[in-house]
C-alpha cells in the first residue's frame, strides 16, 4: 500500500486508476517532502558529533549530502509518470515520507538509521524514474521497514535489534554506500595516461577561486544538471592537470563520450597509517551498564600527580569487544560503567603525548584504584634510536625529502621545515603545511623520526637530520580522512619542489588508480615514493603501497626497547627472528609479497606539536625511518643524486636502496628484502 497523507493508507495498486499521457508528479506540491528531507539532513548531520569514529562521519556527512541533493532535485522540472502505470500522486509521496520519518525517530543505533536513510532514498531513487508500479513496491518495503520499527518500539528489546532481526531493515556495513542517479558525486579527471593532457584542458574551466565547492553543486537547478554538456568543475590542479569534478552517472556516461581522452576515476580517502587503539563495539557500548559508578585515577608512575588525556578500554568480553571506557580529567579520574572487582579480559590505557600506554590482562578493578602511567624518559632509546641513534648529525644532506602527511610544527625546536603547502581543496588550500587542528600530530611525529635534530637529554635525533624537509599536508583541519585528488596535487607539487623522496604514511582499502597514476609519475620523474604498508594486523598490503611502482614498508619492534606492561606489548607477536630473538614483526602490520622494505614501527618517540615528544606505533612510524635510512644512503651517492630527473635516476636510487637491504630473518611476507643500514 502507499501511504497517504499522515500515514493514512491508500488503495493497493491495482485500485489506483492508470497513468495517461501528460500525467507527473508537480514538483511544487512535493514541497511537504523537501522540507521534511532537509529537516531529516540536519538531524542526521547531528549525528556526527556522536560517532567519534571517521569512517561513520564520512558515510553520516555523505547521507546528509544524498539528502540535500535529493531536496534540490525534487525542487526542479516535474516527474513525468508512465503512461499505463499505477497514476501516484504528491500526497501519495508526501504521505509516505511523514510515515515513516515518526518510524525513523524511533531508531537509536547508527547502522539501522543509515540503513533506513537508504531505504528512503532508493524509494525517491524509483519515484524518480516516474513507474507507478514500481512506485509503489518501493513504498511497500519502506512502509515494511517502517512498521517493524513502530511495532518494536513499544517492546522490551531494541526496535532497531528487532527489525533487523527480522530482515526487514537488512544488515548494514559502513562499505555499503552507492551513489544513485541523481546525485553528483565527486570524481577525480585524469588522462589515460600521466597527469597532464590536453584533453583536460578542453573541459569546463573552474569556478572562481572564493567560490564554496559546496555552492557550485547546490546552485545547480535539477535540469540544468540534467542536461550538463561539460562536468561542473570543482577544482583544477592545473589547466591540463587533474580536476575535481561533480557528476551524476548520466554526467560521467556522456563525458565518456565527449572526452574519451579523460579518465573518470572515484574519490577516494585515506587514513593515517598509526596503529589503530582498540575500541569497543559502538553498537554496544554500554551494554554491560552495571548500577554501580567505579572510580578509577591515572596517575605518573614516578610522581604521583594524575594524568589528563588517557584513554582507558576495559573489555569484559574481549571477543565481542564489550566493556567499558573513559578518558581522565585534570584530576586523572575516570568514571566508569563497571561493577567493583567486575572480571576484565583486556585493560588497556593510551597515554596522552609525553606517556607510555599501560596493558593488562585477566585482572579486576577496585574503587578508586590508582593506574600508573610511566612518563618517556629522553635518555632511554627506543627501536630506532638503537639502530639509527648514532647516525651523524648531517646525515641525508644533500637529499630532499617530502612528508605527505596531516602537516608539520615548523615551530617545534627540534625540527627544520624548509617549506611546503597545504593541499585540501575542501578547505581552499588554506591553513599551510602545519599540522591539522584535528588530530594533526601524526605529521610531525613522522618528522621527528625522519629529520629530528635534538639531542639528549632533552631530545632526540632523527634518522637523517641533514636533508631539506618538506611538508605537504594533505589531512582537513576540519578532521577526517585525505583524498585522493589532493594527494596527488601533493605528490605532484613534491616533484616539482626537487624532493627525491616522497613519504606517504597513509593508506586505505580501494584499489584506487588515481594516487597510483600520480606516484608512477613521480618515479617517471626520478622521485621514490614510500608508503606505509597498513595496520590491519597481518591483512593485506594496503594502496598505495599495493601498487609495485612505490616502495611497500612493513613495520618491526623489538622486545625491551619499550616499558613492560606497557600497551606496546600487545603489538609483540610472533613471527620472532631466528637471528635475534628480541625481534619481531609487528602485530599491526600488513603482509604480503608486495613489501619491499620494514623499519623500526613499535613504540618509537618522535616530535609532537607543541615541543614535546609522544609514543606512536604503526607502520606510519617504520615508513619515515626507512625514508630516513634512505636518503643517509643516496646522500654518499652524489652522482646518482646528480643524473637527470627521469625513469632512470629513480631506478638507481631503488637500485641502491635494494642492495643495500640486509634480511632480519623473516619471511618474505613480513619483511621484503630486510632493514636499510
Amino acid at each position: 500500500m502507499m501511504a497517504g497523507a499522515m500515514g493514512k493508507p491508500q488503495p493497493h495498486a491495482d485500485k489506483l486508476a492508470s497513468a495517461v499521457e501528460g500525467d507527473v508528479l508537480h514538483a511544487a506540491a512535493l514541497l511537504p517532502s523537501i522540507t521534511r528531507l532537509q529537516a531529516l539532513a540536519g538531524d542526521f548531520c547531528g549525528a556526527v558529533t556522536e560517532n567519534p569514529s571517521l569512517p561513520e562521519q564520512r558515510q553520516i556527512l555523505r547521507r546528509v549530502h544524498s539528502l540535500l541533493n535529493l531536496s534540490v532535485w525534487l525542487d526542479g522540472p516535474d516527474i513525468v509518470l508512465k503512461p499505463g502505470s499505477p497514476r501516484i500522486t504528491a500526497t501519495h509521496v508526501n504521505g509516505a515520507v511523514d510515515y515513516c520519518l515518526h518510524a525513523y525517530h524511533h531508531l537509536t543505533l547508527l547502522a539501522p538509521k543509515l540503513a533506513f536513510v537508504d531505504l528512503l532514498l532508493d524509494f525517491f531513487q524509483t519515484a524518480l524514474g516516474g513507474d507507478g508500479q514500481a512506485i509503489v513496491a518501493a513504498a511497500e518495503r519502506l512502509r515494511a521497514a517502517a512498521d517493524a520499527v513502530q511495532a518494536a518500539a513499544t517492546q522490551v528489546e531494541d526496535s532497531a535489534d528487532a527489525a533487523l532481526k527480522a530482515g526487514i531493515i537488512p544488515p548494514y556495513r559502513l562499505s555499503d554506500f552507492h551513489t544513485r542517479d541523481w546525485e553528483a558525486a565527486e570524481y577525480v579527471l585524469l588522462p589515460i595516461r600521466g597527469l597532464r593532457s590536453p584533453a583536460l584542458a578542453e573541459l569546463q574551466q573552474v569556478p572562481a577561486a572564493n567560490s564554496p565547492l559546496s555552492a557550485s553543486v547546490a546552485s545547480l537547478s535539477a535540469e540544468q544538471a540534467a542536461h550538463l554538456a561539460t562536468p561542473n568543475i570543482l577544482h583544477s590542479s592545473h589547466e591540463d592537470g587533474p580536476k575535481l569534478a561533480a557528476l551524476t552517472q548520466s554526467d560521467v556516461l556522456r563525458l565518456k563520450i565527449s572526452a574519451p581522452g579523460v579518465r573518470v576515476l572515484p574519490q577516494v580517502f585515506y587514513e593515517p597509517a598509526r596503529s589503530p587503539m582498540l575500541e569497543l563495539d559502538p553498537a554496544l557500548r554500554g551494554a554491560t551498564a552495571a548500577a554501580a559508578q567505579l572510580s578509577v585515577r591515572v596517575v605518573d608512575t614516578a610522581t604521583q600527580q594524575p594524568v589528563m588525556g588517557a584513554r582507558l578500554v576495559a573489555f569484559t568480553d574481549f571477543a565481542a569487544r564489550l566493556g567499558a571506557e573513559g578518558f581522565s580529567d585534570a584530576a586523572g579520574g575516570i568514571q566508569l560503567a563497571l561493577a567493583k572487582k567486575q572480571k576484565i579480559e583486556v585493560l588497556v590505557i593510551y597515554g596522552p603525548a609525553g606517556y607510555w600506554g599501560l596493558y593488562r590482562a585477566a585482572t579486576t578493578l577496585e574503587e578508586g584504584e590508582r593506574l600508573p602511567l610511566q612518563a618517556v624518559d629522553l635518555s632511554i632509546p627506543d627501536h630506532l634510536q638503537l639502530l639509527y641513534g648514532a647516525n651523524s648529525p648531517s646525515a641525508g644532506e644533500g637529499v630532499t625529502v617530502g612528508v605527505i602527511d596531516t602537516g608539520i610544527d615548523a615551530s617545534h625546536p627540534h625540527l627544520a621545515l624548509a617549506g611546503g603547502a597545504a593541499f585540501v581543496v575542501a578547505e581552499s588550500d588554506a591553513g599551510g603545511p602545519g599540522p591539522a587542528a584535528i588530530e594533526g600530530g601524526h605529521g610531525t611525529h613522522v618528522a621527528g623520526i625522519l629529520a629530528g635534530r635534538g639531542a639528549a637529554p632533552g631530545g632526540r635525533r632523527g634518522v637523517a637530520p641533514g636533508i631539506k624537509l618538506m611538508s605537504y599536508r594533505v589531512f582537513p583541519n576540519a578532521g577526517g580522512g585525505a583524498s585522493n585528488y589532493d594527494i596527488i596535487r601533493a605528490i605532484d607539487r613534491g616533484v616539482a619542489d626537487g624532493c627525491d623522496l616522497l613519504n606517504l604514511s597513509f593508506g586505505g582499502e580501494v584499489r584506487d588508480e588515481a594516487v597510483r597514476e600520480a606516484i608512477k609519475d613521480a618515479f617517471d620523474k626520478g622521485t621514490l615514493c614510500l608508503a606505509a604498508s597498513g595496520n590491519d594486523r597481518r591483512g593485506s598490503v594496503s594502496y598505495p603501497a599495493r601498487w609495485p611502482e612505490a616502495l611497500a614498508v612493513a613495520a618491526v619492534g623489538r622486545l625491551g626497547s619499550f616499558p613492560a606492561g606497557s600497551s606496546e606489548e600487545l603489538d609483540a607477536q610472533a613471527p620472532f627472528s631466528p637471528l635475534d630473538a628480541s625481534l619481531f614483526a609487528a602485530g599491526f602490520s600488513n603482509i604480503g609479497n608486495e613489501i619491499d622494505l620494514a623499519g623500526p614501527g613499535v613504540g618509537i618517540v618522535s616530535t609532537v606539536p607543541g615541543g614535546g615528544y609522544g609514543v606512536m606505533s604503526g607502520t606510519s612510524m617504520a615508513c619515515p625511518a626507512v625514508a630516513g635510512a634512505a636518503a643517509a644512503l643516496l646522500a654518499h651517492h652524489p652522482a646518482v643524486l646528480a643524473m637527470p630527473r627521469d625513469s632512470q635516476r629513480a631506478i638507481e636510487m631503488l637500485r641502491l636502496l635494494n642492495t643495500a637491504a640486509r634480511s632480519m630473518g623473516f619471511a618474505r611476507e613480513y619483511e621484503g628484502l630486510g632493514l636499510l643500514p
